[in-house]
């Protein structure tokens, strides 16, 4: 990983990696397109990153981070906006 946060000490999740999970899911799907389900993750908060996500190839999405910050009405959120 480059830039500042490539230096912090720890783990690094959240926000900081949805773009570059986001092109991970893209590879993804353009190797194995349809054969393999795809959960995505990385700094998924809100409606629009859910949908980037699943432009990106993804059959799932994970929402551990946005779940913490947010609670369980971003579930709610998510389910009622991606309808």
């Amino acid at each position: 990983m480059r830039g500042k946060a490539a230096k912090e000490e720890g783990g690094l999740s959240g926000a900081p990696l949805f773009d570059m999970s986001t092109q991970v899911v893209k590879t993804i799907f353009q190797h194995a397109g349809e054969k393999l389900p795809i959960i995505a993750v990385g700094g998924i908060a809100n409606v629009n990153q859910a949908k980037a996500k699943l432009a990106a190839g993804a059959k799932l999405v994970q929402i551990y981070t946005g779940l913490i910050y947010q609670g369980p009405g971003l579930v709610k959120n998510l389910v009622s906006e991606l309808r």
